[in-house]
């Protein structure tokens, strides 16, 4: 892999050696991606399996929003997945992109299995000792006005993305125009 990254058009970094744990850093935005293949895929690959909708929520998290952490991982076959892990604090996103790929991924496994909620989801994020799923909308169908459910009261982004808490789980509104809003 090359030893830049381009995502939503911002520039990251290889930090570290590696070709199949790869990890890229911006400093503008202290944002990392730390990359975790399966079964003999190597970054290329978990690219290459990432499908639009969640690729759009990685951006939109990326370029909107610092101090956070993603991984990106994929298994032969299937699309890739990703946890976000939503401010961790600059300082500790800065010592993990200088860490080495095996410290990290115990940190962020350890923040995972110490946070709240259930863990099995494709798409997560994780913020405030919490994992929550991350509802997708990949059809960009919209939900009927009448079935959403409950959601509490959180303020949005000025450009308009906004991840909603509902119910426990998170909704990216670029897929669902939701009113109901928790940013991460």
């Amino acid at each position: 892999m090359k030893k830049t990254l381009e995502i939503a058009g911002l520039e990251f970094v290889k930090v570290g050696a590696g070709y199949k744990n790869e990890k890229f850093y911006n400093e503008e935005t202290n944002n990392l991606i730390v990359f975790r293949p399966y079964d003999g895929l190597n970054t290329e690959n978990v690219l290459n399996q990432m499908v639009d909708a969640p690729m759009d929520y990685i951006d939109g998290l990326l370029t909107e929003s610092e101090n956070n952490v993603v991984i990106l991982s994929a298994i032969e076959t299937t699309t890739s997945d990703f946890r976000a892990y939503c401010d961790l604090g600059a300082e500790k996103v800065k010592e993990l992109a200088l860490s080495k790929h095996n410290k990290i991924v115990k940190f962020l496994d350890n923040v995972i299995n110490n946070a709240s909620g259930e863990k099995t989801y494709k798409h997560t994020a994780i913020f405030e000792g919490e994992v929550h799923a991350v509802e997708i909308n990949q059809t960009v169908k919209t939900i009927a006005k009448d079935s959403q459910p409950e959601a509490e009261l959180f303020k949005g982004t000025e450009n308009g993305y906004v991840i909603a808490h509902i119910n426990g789980n998170i909704v990216d509104n670029r897929a669902v125009n939701l009113q109901w809003v928790k940013v991460c």
